[in-house]
């Protein structure tokens, strides 16, 4: 399907424009709303997640009112309407923003730094195993209550908030933060040419954000029937189901039962229908919808069989079942070493035209020069290196733990940009296949440790912002000039954004005290985390020599499937359908077959022509689904403010 390899159909294309100076005002307004938003939800109105996926709805529900109405200028022919290029140049920094609060960045980060003097008793033994290991300069202490405050609330009003026991730590995090952000800004602009033209990956979640910033201009939206039926169906529902918080008797309408069992040792089924993931999928590859679903069905064959023998790993904190989770990890690291392998010769051109400018390499396309791409990734790398060397962890072992960041965000990147599977997570940590090459009882306890802290980062394991960053390079296709605009406003988005989105997480915190947020990541998640590193210094942790032969089949199979998928066009199932099932995707599997499903009837039916007349109304159960959103949280504010009725989650 060539369609799918396009970034937009062709009657929908956007016109190379300049990026402006109010389109990037604009994108930073729209990403500070998106992370206010998103933050503010999360901890006190409790009425969704709301950056659970990789777009997140914090984002896409601000994004389709600015399409709306900006359409409805359009029609009027209001001169000052945004064009297409300034919408998309609002979302490609709205994409990297809304990846910074909550379940992006801020939670996990600060609930593991805040946590290990605050939470340490006489039973965890955490004083006893680990404080001599934390650096002085990467976690605050709880000198003065800071801490207990943070997490309790400060006993009074007129009590100052105490910033200056953060400024230390959060500068010691933002140098490592800051690192990471200049490699995958690098990688993504290193390889945009790649995936996009050479690989032709399909980006489907940008179709339908191509056409909402198209709205009216050439894709008539307002007006298409396919567009409105498809809009009202889940606003209808969600409307219908707000009237049950009023009377709780009423009958709301459920989109599924949630976990269904499915035998004695046959794995439980997540099934329900999740508008968001369908209307997403809708513009996904259809044999890699199909690959998706097949090997989830693979996965819980082969795990019964495993349970009927007795076979049993202990998990490491995958989504899943080990034996599956190690498949799919293994299959998830070859396929980022395969598509390196495979993009070797056009990596090879970035950097001879990064040493020798003269090279008649064309780079005047990328938001970035190759010469900057390639010595930024250099001074990336170097840099993060010598800052786990000095939180504890060897250089040997910090060159393997610096490469293994990028490859798996890499790979999640891939992975988004391949499948549109918006609810994913990596199958396979930086910090989980270190043991796997130098052996699980390799590690001393400022190694341990170091590991443990690194963790703050790790962004519900969606990669921290190269998956964004990606598209935002893809994105930048669409701009004619001034793409250097397009590059500052990002770091921008994300200098602004970080420090908003952490200086408003602890003003709450202080103001309202973090337990009450209820939060996993920012109060449930460390306290685990840490009393796993106790247990791992204590050598009581389990590893079951199985793990390599799992980890080994999932390289192997995946090898296979390739071959075979590149070696006959009659091969149905795609390599990547292997990575995606065992991670959060796993709440997806039952929409992404209805989406397979109702697409292959389509195409069979119709062709492309049937396809593209279906896409509003897709596009049309994204937008319902964000105003229903938009419409229950407004509904909580002003009824049941902090009692929240959650209408967005798995």
């Amino acid at each position: 399907m060539a369609l799918d390899q396009n970034f937009s159909n062709p009657e929908a294309s956007v016109v190379p424009q300049k990026v402006t100076g109010r389109a990037v005002f604009a994108g930073l307004v729209l990403a500070l709303v998106a992370i206010v938003w998103n933050t503010y939800v999360e901890y006190i109105a409790h009425t969704g997640r709301l950056n659970i996926t990789h777009f997140p709805i914090a984002l896409f529900v601000p994004y389709v009112v600015i399409c709306l109405c900006n359409g409805l200028l359009r029609r009027r022919e209001i001169p000052w309407a945004f064009t297409s290029t300034e919408i998309l140049t609002m979302l490609a920094m709205g994409l990297v923003g809304a990846a910074v609060p909550a379940y992006g960045l801020t939670s996990y980060f600060l609930g593991m730094i805040a946590m290990p003097f605050y939470m340490a008793t006489p039973e965890n033994q955490w004083g006893n195993y680990f404080h001599q290991y934390l650096p002085e300069w990467l976690v605050p202490s709880n000198e003065g209550g800071a801490m207990q405050y943070l997490f309790e609330g400060l006993p009074s009003p007129e009590m100052p908030i105490p910033w200056g026991v953060w400024f230390v730590p959060l500068f010691g995090w933002m140098a490592f933060i800051g690192a990471i952000v200049v490699g995958c800004v690098c990688l993504a602009v290193m390889l945009r040419k790649q995936w996009a033209e050479h690989e032709r990956l399909a980006y489907p979640i940008l179709h339908p954000a191509g056409d909402l910033a198209e709205g009216e201009a050439k894709v008539p939206l307002l007006t298409n029937k396919f567009f409105i039926f498809g809009a009202l169906i889940p606003f209808t529902i969600l409307t219908w189901n707000v009237i049950s918080y009023f009377s709780p008797g009423f009958p709301s309408i459920s989109l599924g039962p949630g976990w269904m069992a499915m035998g004695t040792h046959f794995p439980r089924i997540h099934v329900r229908f999740n508008f968001y993931t369908v209307g997403f999928a809708y513009f996904a590859n259809v044999d890699v919808l199909f690959s998706i679903w097949v090997f989830y069905l693979i996965y819980c064959t082969q795990v019964m069989f495993f349970r009927r023998l007795g076979i049993n790993l202990s998990n490491k904190g995958g989504s899943g079942d080990a034996t599956t989770s190690l498949q799919a990890g293994g299959a998830f690291i070859t396929m980022v070493l395969l598509g390196l392998w495979m993009a070797r010769h056009h990596i090879r051109d970035v950097f001879h035209k990064a040493f020798n400018p003269r090279s008649d390499i064309d780079d005047s396309g990328e938001m970035l020069s190759y010469r900057a791409c390639a010595f930024g990734l250099m001074f990336s790398l170097v840099f993060l290196m010598f800052w786990l060397n000095a939180v504890g962890v060897s250089f040997g072992v910090a060159i393997v733990l610096t490469l293994g960041i990028f490859i798996t965000y890499l790979g999640t990147a891939r992975v988004i940009a391949e499948t549109g599977v918006v609810y994913f997570s990596m199958p396979m940590t930086a910090n989980g296949l270190l043991p796997f090459i130098f052996g699980p009882k390799s590690f001393d306890g400022p190694t341990l440790t170091a590991f443990r802290l690194v963790d703050a980062v790790r962004s519900q394991n969606k990669g921290m912002f190269m998956p964004p960053l990606v598209h935002a390079a893809r994105i930048s296709d669409m701009v004619g000039e001034n793409k250097g605009r397009l590059i500052w406003g990002i770091v921008l988005t994300l200098v602004v954004g970080v420090f908003t989105a952490i200086a408003y997480s602890l003003y709450l915190g202080y103001t309202y005290g973090a337990f009450n947020f209820n939060d996993f990541p920012f109060t449930r998640y460390p306290p685990g985390t840490y009393d796993g590193l106790v247990k791992a210094l204590k050598g009581e942790e389990t590893w079951e020599s199985q793990r390599y032969l799992f980890l080994l089949a999932g390289v192997c199979i995946f090898g296979v499937v390739s071959f075979l998928r590149y070696q006959f066009a009659w091969w149905p199932l795609a390599p990547i359908g292997m990575v995606v099932p065992p991670t959060h995707a796993v709440h997806s599997i039952f929409s992404i077959f209805v989406a397979w499903g109702i697409k292959s009837i389509i195409l069979r039916i119709g062709g492309v022509d049937l396809y593209r007349k279906c896409r509003p109304f897709f596009l049309g159960l994204l937008v319902g689904h964000a105003l229903g959103v938009l419409l229950s949280f407004v509904v909580d504010q002003i009824w049941f403010p902090g009692q929240g009725h959650g209408t967005h989650s798995w």
